[in-house]
């Protein structure tokens, strides 16, 4: 696992990042594991990853470090053209894997699908998933087809007609189909092609945050892009939409946006641990229909009102509710997150490294306390990028000494 963060204000952006990643399906984390990268040696872009560390077991370290030495001196106007551009190297690379590969992996994908919905309606149902019969499974399938109809595609796969996809590869589901004792071949396939086409974050899902200053922009962008893996030419990816941030003078001033472990850090800039908030609103709703149920109850008590108890009961509370919880957003919004993000505003390239970097240590320490594996920790990575200044490290761990390997840096510029 994994802890990001992002500062940001129209002098600079400063990042921070922990070193722990967990090994495999193991248990051991190690904390040795970098995050942050210099996208250009020449301009102020950076990319920051999370969750998976590699791309269809290629590690993102050797993609990144490929695409910075065939980017050399050039550069785009904008931040999201790197994005689009990196795209396309890894197009222009094959994916770093053969067609072997890629199958393999979709494998894998449609495996965790399967297990997905075998785990929904085991919880659904309260029993056991080796319980569940074939007609569930295959209503599962149907209605998770259905919903998925629904959820916007990612960009290479809106085109993606289903006659393509089963045709290349509804072999592939309908062995695992028979090997697994699923024996819903054709519902599966569709169901399963759905998913894969819907922007949804799956168990293969790397995060990479770009963050930094495209020629033309004078104040810094974060971009955050999801990638999964490379199915019959196109590459499953998105990018988050609702996390994009653009510091501008009419717009947003400045932003506090943390990935992956974000709890300890979103309970600092909104002043509520986001599980309390979950729990608060549902207080207020049970709470709610708790005062209307007993409303009714009184009601019933007296002939002359008993006909209003059932109109009371079937009250529609919801924009109650709704109304409740904004008042609640607002004023949390008001007595800390304003605040904050107003002290944010003027903060000089150094304040901004020592926050994001407390960030990342509180999140470590909260780790460190809970009775949880320590999936946080390890020296804590930091740069601040401005336009003026370009990268420039703050906090760096190197698996080598830096005074006996002068060679090195002598060669980090050479082409």
């Amino acid at each position: 696992m994994t802890a990001i963060v992002a500062v940001l204000n129209k002098h600079a952006v400063a990042v921070a990042a922990d070193s722990a990643v967990t090994m495999g399906d193991t248990h051991k984390v190690v904390n040795s594991a970098n995050k942050i990268f210099t996208l250009s040696k020449y301009h102020p872009v950076a990319v920051m990853t999370y969750s998976n560390a590699a791309f269809m077991g290629v590690p993102w370290d050797i993609i990144i470090k490929e695409y910075r030495k065939e980017l050399a001196k050039n550069s785009f106007e904008k931040l999201k053209d790197y994005i689009d551009d990196f795209i396309i190297f890894l197009h222009k690379r094959l994916f770093f894997c053969d067609e072997e590969t890629q199958r393999d992996y979709l494998k894998l994908l449609l495996d965790s699908f399967v297990k997905i919905c075998r785990d929904e309606l085991s919880r659904q149902n309260r029993f056991a998933a080796e319980e569940l019969t074939t007609e569930q499974l295959k209503e599962k399938f149907i209605s998770y087809k259905e919903n998925l109809k629904k959820v916007e595609k990612c960009p290479e796969f809106g085109h993606y007609a289903y006659y393509e996809f089963k045709k290349q590869y509804y072999a592939l589901v309908k062995e695992y189909s028979s090997q697994n004792g699923v024996n819903l071949s054709d519902e599966l396939c569709e169901a399963f092609f759905c998913y894969l086409s819907a922007k949804l974050e799956t168990p293969m899902n790397t995060g990479l945050v770009f963050v930094g200053y495209g020629e033309n922009e004078i104040y810094p962008s974060l971009y955050p892009l999801n990638v999964s893996l490379a199915v019959d030419g196109r590459l499953r990816y998105y990018v988050d939409k609702d996390r994009i941030v653009e510091i501008s003078d009419h717009g947003c001033a400045t932003s506090i946006v943390p990935f992956a472990q974000i709890d300890v850090t979103q309970t600092i800039v909104r002043g509520i641990n986001p599980t309390f908030r979950h729990i608060l609103y549902d207080v207020i709703s049970d709470t709610v229909s708790n005062v209307l149920e007993i409303i009714a109850n009184h009601l019933t008590k007296d002939d002359s009102t008993a006909a209003m108890a059932p109109i009371i009961q079937g009250l529609d509370t919801s924009s109650i509710t709704k109304d409740a919880i904004q008042t609640i957003q607002q004023q949390m919004f008001n007595c800390y997150t304003e605040p904050l993000l107003q002290t944010v505003i003027g903060l000089d390239k150094e304040d901004m490294a020592n926050m994001a970097e407390s960030f990342i240590a509180l999140t470590s320490l909260v780790r460190r306390m809970q009775p949880r594996e320590e999936t946080v920790g390890g020296p804590v990575d930091v740069a601040v990028i401005s336009k003026g200044d370009g990268f420039v490290w703050i906090n760096r761990k190197h698996y080598f000494k830096p005074e006996l390997n002068a060679t090195f840096f002598q060669n980090y510029f050479r082409k």
